[in-house]
């Protein structure tokens, strides 16, 4: 079996080498079809999921929510339809050049996407099949692994789930980890039998609705050498993925180091870095892509064997050679230049000075156990210009300071804050877990906190909801004007909806939404600033939030290099656990030059900054 599989791959690269031209073409082809669909296609679904919810702007947290309903969920599948949708036309395109190889004939990049368009009904028509069959599989048991998800991983906050992994978090996770396993098991071998429809289709003008029936029929008694074969072709592309990445991040990191001092240099040769790492990934896709239809379409000539030179004769007749190779090259030539002129704007976008506030996540939380007084004395004794805090209400409608809905991950207690009084709730030890020195700590109170910030701290009120809230909003305004902080207090919350509500109570306070990325308007938010995911943070975002009159402000911001970037890109401030070295970076970051400015965005491309600790929960 071993002497076959050489000599399958052996066609199918001599294929590859003669054709390489087409099957790259085609490629390109497709991959732009795809931006033109999908570009639109989403502007079309965020417009539809505004006017659902009936509001201006949706932040991430709604969208989450949103896929978790029957119409996002119906969306999510109709964007995962379009896009396998895409690559098996692309698939068929790829087909027809490889059929026509193997009859004797040269399908150039124009006559075999015309191949294609003159087959688009019936290859849609297939695709659709392919669509519901593979739903029909994977459904139940992505069905089964939710409801494993939603009995078992319920009971308490999912911080603590995700901080403490106990026994029954494991056995969830194993148990989604088998029906996973065995979905793609059916799955691959039902695809393995289906591996003919689309020839067939093609080749031998077979309907799509019998083409499954007969792929299964010509499929059997050489599953094994098929499995192998196409197991060789994922490991390959694997492969050859981790290499090309592997050789452009050691190329990265060896080369920039020349070019340091010469920010003329510099500028190029960071978009000559990203034009490579575009280029290889596509070299990478277009052989996947090519190998791909050569090897299905080697097991199908073995299977159907007929002469069809007369299939592609008028589809060649159309059209030859539209683009040039000197055409493409100056084509690649532009999309340098447009790569040069990236770096150029991204130093332009990179400031000269900035004085990002340092936002204590959860007081020192690096230092002391989230959300407790001593955390919030070493935050102000570290210089932090503010204490982040997490507010809810308990069951007598105090306004205390925590994150979680329930004390599993703080302090081993199974009670949901709203089932806790006071009293109940500051039994509970919530500074053993980070160490045993902080026994002693309990869950403050809001005004507790906001006692300790008087004069030496500002303080920002997130508002934690849970569906269990009473008078949420109404209680902490109560507090914060009778600790006499109006004037050194912002708030902020993941629900804007609650936000709407604080600043009808008290419209001259100021108030942000937390979020990682937002649909719609964003200038329609009533609020004051962004906190949004580091991830999501990028200068042209920056730029739009500023001239909006806005901030923005980014969690969770640990290590030294994501500090200094981030306040570099001009963020208003940074949520940290490490407001002490926040501190630091920020007075190091005013002596950069625009060159090690510019070090630091390109640096984490080929080596990704390591925190100096292992945060139990960086969330907002």
């Amino acid at each position: 079996m071993s002497k076959q599989l050489q000599k399958i791959w052996k066609d199918v690269l001599s294929f590859l080498r003669t054709h390489i031209w087409q099957i790259f073409a085609i490629h390109l082809a497709y991959i732009a079809c795809g931006v033109l669909l999908f570009a639109p296609l989403t502007g079309v679904l965020g417009q539809f999921l505004l006017n659902l919810s009936g509001q201006s702007v949706l932040s991430d947290l709604d969208i989450a929510y949103f896929f978790l309903t029957p119409a996002g969920m119906f969306a999510a599948i109709l964007f995962v339809s379009l896009l396998l949708t895409i690559l098996i036309f692309e698939q068929a395109s790829l087909m027809a050049v490889c059929y026509a190889s193997m009859q004797g004939q040269r399908l150039e990049f124009i006559p075999a996407l015309f191949f294609t368009v003159k087959r688009i009904k019936i290859i849609f028509l297939f695709a659709v099949r392919l669509v519901l069959r593979v739903l029909l599989i994977t459904l139940p048991f992505i069905g089964l692994s939710f409801a494993i998800a939603w009995v078992m991983l319920t009971d308490y906050d999912i911080n603590y789930y995700l901080a403490t992994r106990p026994p029954i978090f494991k056995i969830a996770a194993i148990s989604i980890g088998l029906i996973l396993t065995a979905m793609t098991t059916v799955l691959i071998r039902n695809l393995s039998s289906w591996s003919f429809t689309l020839p067939l289709i093609l080749f031998h003008n077979e309907s799509p609705a019998h083409s499954f029936a007969r792929s299964e029929e010509l499929s059997r008694g050489n599953k094994q050498l098929f499995l192998l074969t196409f197991g060789s072709w994922l490991l390959s592309g694997f492969l050859l993925a981790a290499l090309t990445f592997g050789v452009i991040e050691i190329l990265g990191s060896l080369l920039a180091p020349f070019f340091f001092h010469s920010l003329p240099l510099l500028i190029p040769a960071l978009g000559a870095l990203v034009l490579l790492w575009f280029l290889s990934n596509l070299l990478v896709t277009t052989f996947t892509s090519g190998s791909f239809a050569a090897l299905l379409i080697h097991f199908y000539d073995h299977k159907e064997i007929g002469n069809y030179l007369d299939l592609f004769a008028r589809d060649d007749s159309k059209g030859k050679n539209l683009i040039s190779r000197p055409l493409f090259f100056i084509l690649l030539l532009a999309a340098i230049g447009i790569a040069t002129l990236t770096g150029f704007l991204l130093l332009q976008g990179i400031p000269a000075e900035n004085d990002a506030l340092i936002i204590a996540h959860r007081g020192a939380s690096g230092k002391a156990p989230e959300n407790t007084l001593v955390a919030m004395r070493h935050a102000i004794n570290d210089g932090a210009d503010w204490l982040e805090i997490d507010v809810q209400e308990s069951k007598d409608g105090e306004i205390v300071v925590i994150h979680d809905s329930d004390f599993m991950k703080l302090g081993g207690v199974n009670l949901k804050l709203w089932d806790g009084s006071l009293e109940e709730i500051q039994k509970i030890d919530v500074g053993s877990w980070f160490n045993a020195g902080f026994s002693t700590e309990r869950v403050p109170t809001l005004a507790q906190v906001l006692e300790l910030a008087t004069d030496r701290c500002n303080v920002l009120i997130e508002l934690k909801y849970y569906g269990h809230d009473q008078q949420l909003e109404q209680r902490v305004v109560d507090i914060v004007e009778e600790s006499d902080m109006v004037n050194n207090v912002a708030i902020m919350s993941l629900q804007y909806e609650g936000i709407q509500i604080l600043r009808a109570l008290r419209p001259g306070w100021r108030t942000g939404l937390l979020t990682t990325k937002a649909l719609g308007k964003i200038s329609d938010l009533k609020v004051d600033f962004l906190a949004i995911n580091m991830s999501a943070a990028s200068p042209a975002f920056i730029r739009r939030i500023h001239t909006m009159g806005k901030e923005v402000y980014i969690w969770t911001v640990n290590d030294r290099v994501s500090m200094s970037r981030m306040m570099s890109l001009g963020v208003d401030g940074v949520i940290t656990d490490e407001p002490a070295l926040a501190g630091e970076v920020r007075s190091k970051n005013k002596t950069l030059s625009p060159v090690e400015r510019l070090l630091l965005h390109t640096a984490v491309l080929f080596d990704a900054p390591i925190p100096q600790h292992i945060y139990r929960d960086q969330s907002p």
